[in-house]
């Protein structure tokens, strides 16, 4: 027995030398991370959005078929990736490769702020408003104390988030496990939601031809899907610690994407054959309206438990991978020193995991969930895009360094899928700043904000490696 062997996280002969993280999980671990970050807030509580937004039930699917494709081009490109690439960090990787260390330090900034610590705030939020139907009497918009702005369902969000934050400091493994228990039952379930509201009989496809005056572009609704699709790059932020990179990471990102979007389908059809176009109002538990129609009182209960804990799978994945691009950032040098201290035990990156907990708490306090939502898709849209790019770069890099690389996944019928990601991308963006320019735009704040740090930190000597 070695001595990083410990009692319930063993660490073997995977150690990562380059990072100091561990080699332990597996093409269905992995996977895992790729499906509850998916299956969380986004599909219980954008539909609502998206069919108002679009002003049809079939323009809302065309929506949400087409940010899966968008995905699925996506997830091809950052497979490649990737396997090039097999370290923690994502997107602050790719880029500070393929374009230099200050876009992959806005690349992590963003993820910081936006990317997880603002979608781990939304998310609980999404939680909080499922969790109510199950708590007698409790009204989770009911001030906390009077006066202070802050709701009781935002406190509890915040105090989510924090018990997270502190599960999550034990260790990869327990994190893996979690992860794979939580998809497993969140996938079960859904499954057999579907398939019992269907067989109910108590809805109807009347609303699925019926068209409202749309309130706003299909862009903006491809933005606000494209949160709820979040998370199909889950598996590139934890690379460091998967097994054989190379043939797992393909499997984990492409598979749980491509089996998250069939899914997404499947549960929008079922809101739609359960609830009349009248009521399709911007709403986030439109899931549990849902579900009462369809099983009634008693039944959407149990429904609105399980969607509660498909958030939490959502929130508890984020709170794992996230850290994981702040930890690469201190070992290169450009965020502070402490976020990559790694703990004895359970060898996580404890002091990221615990600085993007505080943030995500002080976020979920505001309870401004639906600002939140084009805020962080519009950011998510803008650096996937980036990310995709450096694919070209890479490819040439090893053609002109005549290097093999046959033992790497290759993106299939390339590059067709990033010329698509691209295009789709910045159409989606532009569009999106046009008709939501406020939340739309606070992502440019975001990036300005993190593009003064990074000069005053190259000035001022902040960073190790500039």
């Amino acid at each position: 027995m070695g001595p990083n062997d410990r009692l319930g996280d063993t660490v073997t002969s995977h150690r990562d030398t380059s990072d100091g993280l561990v080699r332990t999980l597996g093409p269905i671990a992995a996977g895992a991370f790729v499906v509850t970050n998916m299956i969380g807030s986004g599909i219980f509580t954008t539909p609502a959005f998206v069919r108002v937004a679009t002003g049809s039930a079939l323009g809302s699917l065309w929506v949400w078929v087409a940010a899966g494709l968008l995905s699925v081009c996506g997830a091809l490109c950052y497979s490649e990736l990737a396997t090039h690439m097999p370290r923690a960090g994502g997107e602050y990787r790719f880029l500070t490769d393929g374009f230099g260390q200050a876009w992959g330090f806005l690349s992590g900034w963003t993820s910081f702020v936006v990317g997880f610590s603002a979608a781990v705030a939304a998310s609980s939020l999404g939680v909080m408003a499922y969790l109510a139907p199950l708590v007698g009497g409790w009204d989770p918009e009911a001030p906390l104390i009077a006066g202070l702005g802050v709701t009781q369902g935002a406190a509890a969000a915040s105090g989510l988030v924090l018990v997270l934050t502190a599960v999550h400091c034990i260790g990869v493994r327990w994190s893996g496990s979690l992860q794979t228990v939580l998809a497993t039952l969140v996938v079960g379930s859904i499954g057999v939601m579907v398939v019992a509201g269907f067989s109910t009989g108590n809805g109807e496809w009347s609303g699925l031809l019926a068209r409202t005056e749309p309130r706003s572009s299909w862009w903006v609704a491809l933005i606000q899907v494209s949160y709820a699709y979040a998370g199909w790059n889950a598996a590139a932020y934890i690379a460091g610690e998967v097994r054989e990179p190379s043939k797992n990471l393909p499997r984990a990102i492409l598979g749980g994407t491509l089996f998250v979007m069939v899914t997404y389908l499947l549960i929008n059809a079922l809101f739609f054959y359960a609830l009349p176009e009248a009521e399709w109002e911007p709403t986030i538990a439109v899931g549990h309206l849902a579900a009462e129609r369809l099983f009634g009182e008693t039944g959407s209960l149990a429904v609105s438990g399980l969607i509660a804990l498909a958030m939490f799978g959502s929130v508890s994945a984020m709170m794992a991978v996230g850290p994981r691009v702040y930890f690469a950032m201190a070992r290169d040098g450009v965020a502070p020193r402490f976020l990559a201290e790694l703990s004895d035990r359970g060898v996580v990156p404890t002091l990221a995991i615990a600085a993007q907990g505080v943030l995500a708490a002080a976020l979920a306090l505001t309870g401004a969930f639906e600002v939140l939502l084009i805020y962080i898709g519009s950011s998510l849209l803008l650096f996937n895009g980036l990310t995709v790019a450096t694919l070209f770069v890479v490819r040439r890099r090893r053609r002109r360094a005549g290097a093999d690389g046959s033992a790497l996944f290759r993106t299939p019928l390339h590059p067709a899928p990033a010329v698509i990601f691209l295009a789709v991308t910045i159409t989606a963006w532009i569009n999106g700043l046009i008709d939501a320019p406020l939340p739309t735009g606070a992502a440019l704040g975001t990036l300005a904000v993190g593009g003064t740090i990074y000069l005053l930190g190259t000035r001022l000597g902040w960073f190790q490696n500039t």
